[in-house]
This record gives C-alpha cells, sequence and structure tokens, in this order.
C-alpha cells in the first residue's frame, strides 16, 4: 500500500509543517546572494555581487542542496546562520554514527524556522530504491 505524500513536501523548495518530516540526503552548500525580482516576480540567487543590481532586498545566504527522498529528487533549503550551525551539527553526528537526517520546521522564539534531527533507530516510512546518491544523480 503506498502512503499519500503532502504535495509541500515534495518540490524543489520544500515546506514542511512543524512535525511533517522529509528525509534527506546531503548534496552540497554553497554561500550565496538573492534577492527578489521584481520582473520575475521571484526570489533570484546569484554568485557575484554585481548581478544584484536590478535585484532587491539582497542578502547573504546559505543555500543547502539535498536529496529529498519524499521528491524522488534534489530540494533546496535556505539556511540563517543559526539553522546552518544547527544543520552542521547534525551532520558532524550523522558521519560518526549513521542514521537519517529528516527535515522539518520547528516553533523557535515565535518564528518557524528549519530544523534537522538524527534518526538512528527507525527506518524510513517512504519506499527508497536501493541506488547510490551517485547513480540517481546521473554523475
Amino acid at each position: 500500500m503506498l502512503v499519500e505524500t503532502p504535495n509541500h513536501l515534495a518540490r524543489l523548495f520544500p515546506r514542511p509543517e512543524e512535525n511533517e518530516m522529509i528525509p534527506i540526503q546531503f548534496i552540497d552548500m554553497q554561500e550565496k546572494l538573492v534577492g527578489w525580482s521584481p520582473q520575475l516576480k521571484h526570489s533570484v540567487y546569484v554568485d557575484d555581487f554585481k548581478d544584484t543590481e536590478k535585484l532587491k532586498r539582497v542578502r547573504e545566504v546559505t543555500l543547502l542542496k539535498v536529496y529529498n527522498w519524499i521528491l524522488d529528487g534534489e530540494s533546496l533549503i535556505e539556511l540563517s546562520d543559526m539553522e546552518k550551525d544547527q544543520f552542521e551539527e547534525i551532520m558532524d553526528t550523522f558521519i560518526k554514527h549513521g542514521g537519517e537526517i529528516l527535515f522539518t520546521r520547528k516553533w523557535i522564539r515565535g518564528r518557524l524556522v528549519n530544523y534537522f534531527m538524527l534518526d538512528t533507530n527507525s527506518i524510513s516510512k517512504t519506499i527508497i530504491t536501493k541506488r547510490s546518491l551517485d547513480e540517481i544523480l546521473g554523475h
């Protein structure tokens, strides 16, 4: 029996509700500049400050690229400095002890923030086909 997955979890930029979990696999982390493009009516990520000329509300962010097992593809998660530090702690523990990294969001000081957990005991509720990450990403 296949469990129906909420659509908002299977996206390029997933936004889980509090206590909704997305099993993820780390791919890459990059520092980016992001700003709002009035012409495109969405945020645009760039590498160089000279490319921000037509953007509004430009700021530096960490962009985390992960394999989203619910999407069965790549997702991006924008991290604040606090969220980046919290992810790095979970990643260090994952490297030492293994397990499954779970992405959710949690209310902290009146705000819903990205939050990561490491589950070393559970078997994923998502149907996962045994493949290498290199094979999945087509490298």
